[in-house]
């Protein structure tokens, strides 16, 4: 008996020494799956957190194809605009950018009506040149006819910490643009002054090829273009082109020196330009040779008396130089499209024969065949 009851009371002891064991085992396990659970929680934020990243980063890549592959056009500004407002869901979205010593909208698609209103309220915001952050559970403006924004971030355009600019947008929910915004706008602010100094840098080349140095009006190839260029967008078109030959330019140079001859075709030129109306254009084509394209040239009686008018102002103009020269004249030999030529090189040629016919029947002359 003594023997059985022992083993039983063994028994007992056993069983409750597994229980302290499977009780010390299940609480182990339940601090380490809390542990798992909270690293497998932390991961999946860091996945999150990295596939933003990623997802910033693939769209600053496009951002960056897309502006080097619309450099030259002039809207760049509003389409990279138009794509923030795809990207981030902004409600509105505007760019202010430095134009002579003042900020001013460039792109916004915003109406105008509330631009002005805008202007006033991030002005002091703007001169700071640091980002910033508006979140509000009541609305931020109080306008009629506006929509309710809660939340606003603005992130300066900074290029070689030159500041430029401002990218400045609006979300009708509040706490929607945070401080990890900032870091992600800020790359697209910076994309925007690269691509603003690459235009200011591409236009400069532009116009380097396309206007004359020392003139200031078009080359030849930009006027060749540019004629091209109308005759194909409509055939029907009527136009005409004059070829301005200064007389006897060589003898002026050799007598006066090239300081006053640049002076007389400076003078030209701001008469003929004088004389010109808004879609007329003129270009230098060699030398002392300048051409025009004088647009709706189908009424020949009018394009005569244009380029005679301008005839005549260029004769009775006076040079600072030499005061008493006072007889600068120029011959003139007017085409027209599509009657002379159906394009712009046999139009040249026609507007050059009637150019020297002028000059060899007496110069100062305006020629046309009638």
């Amino acid at each position: 008996m003594y023997k059985v009851s022992d083993s039983h009371n063994l028994g007992e002891e056993e069983m409750e020494g597994y229980k302290e064991k499977y009780e010390k085992s299940l609480e182990e396990f339940e601090i380490y799956q809390n542990f798992a659970e909270t690293q497998i929680q932390m991961l999946s934020e860091k996945n999150i957190i990295l596939e933003k990243s990623l997802d910033a980063v693939v769209n600053i890549v496009e951002i960056s194809k897309y502006i080097n592959s619309y450099l030259s056009n002039e809207n760049l500004i509003p389409m990279i605009n138009d794509m923030i407002i795809g990207i981030l869901g902004a409600t509105y979205s505007s760019i202010y950018l430095e134009e002579e010593g003042e900020i001013i909208i460039k792109a916004s698609n915003m109406e105008k009506a509330y631009l002005i209103f805008e202007e006033s309220f991030y002005i002091e915001k703007i001169k700071s040149g640091r980002p910033f952050i508006l979140n509000c559970k009541e609305t931020i403006f109080n306008t009629r006819n506006r929509g309710n924004m809660h939340s606003i971030i603005g992130v300066p355009i900074n290029l070689r910490e030159r500041l430029m600019g401002y990218m400045i947008l609006e979300h009708s929910l509040c706490n929607f643009f945070t401080p990890g915004h900032v870091k992600f706008i800020s790359s697209i602010a910076n994309q925007i002054a690269i691509a603003i100094e690459n235009n200011i840098l591409y236009k400069e080349i532009q116009k380097q090829i396309n206007v004359d140095p020392l003139l200031g009006i078009y080359t030849r190839k930009y006027f060749i273009d540019f004629v091209n260029g109308k005759v194909l967008q409509n055939e029907d078109s009527n136009f005409a082109i004059v070829m301005i030959d200064l007389d006897d330019f060589k003898k002026i140079n050799d007598s006066f020196g090239h300081q006053f001859g640049d002076e007389v075709l400076l003078n030209t030129v701001k008469e003929i330009k004088n004389g010109l109306g808004i879609k007329d254009i003129v270009a230098r084509y060699g030398g002392e040779e300048i051409v025009l394209y004088i647009d709706q040239g189908e009424d020949f009686k009018s394009v005569y008396k244009t380029v005679d008018n301008i005839r005549k102002s260029i004769e009775d103009n006076e040079y600072s130089l030499i005061e008493d020269y006072k007889c600068v004249t120029a011959t003139f030999g007017i085409s027209f499209y599509p009657v002379d030529g159906g394009d712009i090189i046999k139009l040249l040629q026609a507007a050059d024969r009637l150019l020297y016919k002028g000059k060899r029947s007496g110069k100062n002359k305006v020629m046309y065949n009638t």
